[in-house]
């Protein structure tokens, strides 16, 4: 037998978010929202991925057996959760891509702000700390791709002064292709945010 309960409690108790389920397995994340959610019964190569990922044998998924009541009850007194159970909010996720968008505002922004919500709440919203090493990530990327493009202009405008060629406006077509660059792919994984899908920022050559 198996059971949908025990795929989604040994993933959590290893730290790993469907979407990093997915990637290590190769099975599709939305495969296994569905195992997760018991829509699908997983069978052959889907269930031996699913556990090799997890390091577990497939005798682990299925269900715990009951324990029979005891006669007597001995109520434990309340204690506090080390680990609180994370709260879904979409929105957050949004928000926290969105913050990216400071760079418009100030230079370096675009990696403060989105660090300083996912220290708050990484802890506490399902997917924030996988969505905001992304974020992170890419706004990284682009804010080391941006020197290496002034400093590409910036040598660019020396061996044209020296061969006494002009190039008109390169320091600003670099700075605004770099800029609609990174407003048009906050604004793509904006939209795929908003669709539900959690998998963005990833780039394969």
């Amino acid at each position: 037998m198996f059971s949908a309960v025990r795929v989604a409690t040994i993933r959590k108790s290893k730290g790993f978010s469907q979407e990093v389920l997915a990637e290590q397995s190769g099975v599709s994340l939305r495969t296994i929202q569905r195992v997760e959610q018991g829509d699908t019964v997983p069978r052959g190569y889907t269930l031996q991925a699913l556990a090799a990922a997890l390091e577990v044998p497939l005798e682990a998924f299925r269900p715990e057996p009951e324990v029979a009541p005891a006669i007597e009850t001995v109520v434990a007194p309340p204690t506090m959760e080390a680990h609180p159970a994370l709260r879904p909010d979409p929105q957050f996720l949004q928000l926290l891509n969105l913050s990216a968008l400071s760079f418009l505002v100030f230079p370096l922004l675009n990696l403060i702000l989105p660090w300083m919500l996912w220290q708050k709440h990484r802890h506490h919203v399902e997917h924030a700390a996988e969505v905001g090493r992304r974020v992170l990530g890419f706004q990284a990327l682009w804010q080391v791709g941006c020197f290496l493009a002034y400093g590409l202009a910036a040598a660019a405008q020396l061996w044209a002064h020296a061969y006494h060629v002009k190039l008109p406006g390169l320091y600003l077509g670099v700075f605004v292709a770099s800029y609609l660059l990174n407003l048009g792919t906050v604004g793509y994984y904006q939209w795929q945010l908003r669709r539900g899908q959690l998998a963005i920022y990833r780039f394969r050559l």
